[in-house]
């Protein structure tokens, strides 16, 4: 089953691949939620299922009815997991396997980890050291990204993740959270940020396996989805 994402995004990154990662990441309010909903919206409505792993309660049904006027029946199509600890993540991931999916969903890859990083920076666990325990959280976080890899080739389907930004001071850059494991592991990269410009998004692709890196398209946040962005007149 080939499953969209609507446009620009989709003529930007030539669909979403199977047998692979693909990772759209940015700031708070860039759209990665949207085009999360819109991507299972497109899996349900060409008769997939969905496994939507939703780590830090976006998942909107409010925001699913705006998107389609029979969201009802579609969203029996999309089981929705709802992990409340890193170590929960986990075990949620591992047990990908034992569900038929068309399409697998983790909004935020990160949200969880994040949590551990930061409480692990701050206390000990079991007499061992702090950046011990990040490691620790590293490698799960690492192990996680290579299951959800060998199940999209697997299964022969895509795997869409979303991860967050943190704010380097000493580069003055936007830095992907989960860096190096992130990276490698996610064959697509798509990079989301504001334009300044009311609904206005840009999306940048830092990393593709066949197409350029650094394309970019804008486009519009609207009720009914997103759509490519145009000049406006006031």
């Amino acid at each position: 089953m080939d499953i969209s994402v609507p446009e620009p995004l989709n003529g930007l990154i030539k669909g979403l691949e199977k047998r692979s990662l693909i990772n759209f990441y940015g700031g708070p309010g860039t759209g990665k939620t949207n085009i999360c909903l819109l991507a299972a919206l497109d899996c349900a409505r060409k008769g997939g299922r969905i496994i939507y792993i939703d780590s830090e309660g976006s998942f909107s049904e409010e925001r699913f009815r705006q998107l389609t006027p029979d969201w009802r029946t579609l969203l029996e199509r999309i089981q929705i997991m709802e992990p409340k600890t890193f170590d929960e993540q986990g075990r949620v991931i591992r047990g990908l396997g034992k569900h038929d999916a068309d399409l697998v969903i983790v909004d935020s890859m990160v949200a969880l980890y994040r949590l551990e990083y930061a409480d692990r920076m701050d206390e000990t666990k079991n007499g061992k050291k702090d950046i011990e325990l990040v490691m620790e959280a590293n490698r799960e976080l690492s192990k996680q990204l290579s299951l959800l890899s060998a199940l999209a080739r697997e299964k022969d389907m895509p795997v869409l993740i979303t991860t967050h930004t943190f704010r380097h001071w000493d580069k003055g850059t936007n830095e992907l959270v989960g860096g190096d494991a992130i990276r490698y592991w996610s064959k697509t990269i798509v990079f989301l940020e504001k334009t300044g410009r009311m609904s206005e998004r840009r999306a940048t692709v830092m990393k593709h396996r066949h197409v350029p890196e650094l394309g970019q398209a804008k486009f519009d946040i609207t009720q009914n989805g997103i759509k490519p962005s145009g000049f406006r007149i006031f």
